[in-house]
């Protein structure tokens, strides 16, 4: 008996931080860009964590037949943002907030942080927007850089096809 709820008591500790990751997707845009050149501008202040996102998009984007040039037709905007996941970003409170507060799960053993990426094409010309999409994960103890590649593939894999607003779950420790 005193085996079996020492068993219960560590897998519900471990649970707390074992359980499924949900990445929040939302994605608009085109179906179709006319053009695959985009430029980037440059910045003299950019952050570790920025700098990997930049590499990241900008691999996959050529991988999926972009390039980059000095001046072209889109322009390309990443950003990304981390914050502690029991603020809440916005003027109104609950749903309707920009990012509403997240709360701690029971046997929480850590505060969540909330990793947020922004991706952004714009045709130069008229400053439409031609693909955006916006990715968030929580995590407790994953450093954000280690979360970027997935975030990335995730933001990108609407590109010429977005779907709106949709939730990903996959496993992993948070």
């Amino acid at each position: 008996m005193h085996r079996l709820l020492c068993a219960l008591g560590i897998s519900l500790l471990v649970s707390a931080c074992s359980s499924g990751i949900e990445t929040r997707v939302q994605s608009a845009g085109v179906t179709t860009l006319e053009s695959q050149t985009y430029a980037v501008a440059a910045t003299e202040y950019e952050s570790a964590d920025l700098k990997i996102a930049h590499d990241l998009v900008e691999g996959a984007l050529t991988s999926r037949g972009f390039s980059r040039a000095d001046t072209a037709p889109l322009h390309l905007q990443v950003t990304v943002d981390s914050r502690d996941a029991s603020l809440a970003v916005g003027s109104t409170t609950g749903p309707q907030s920009l990012s509403p507060a997240k709360r701690r799960k029971p046997l929480q053993s850590c505060a969540d942080k909330e990793f947020r990426v922004g991706i952004t094409l714009t045709r130069v010309a008229d400053g439409s927007e031609m693909y955006r999409s916006r990715v968030s994960e929580y995590h407790c103890r994953l450093p954000l850089a280690e979360a970027l590649p997935i975030m990335i593939n995730a933001a990108l894999a609407d590109l010429g096809k977005p779907r709106g607003s949709y939730s990903i779950l996959r496993s992993g420790i948070e």
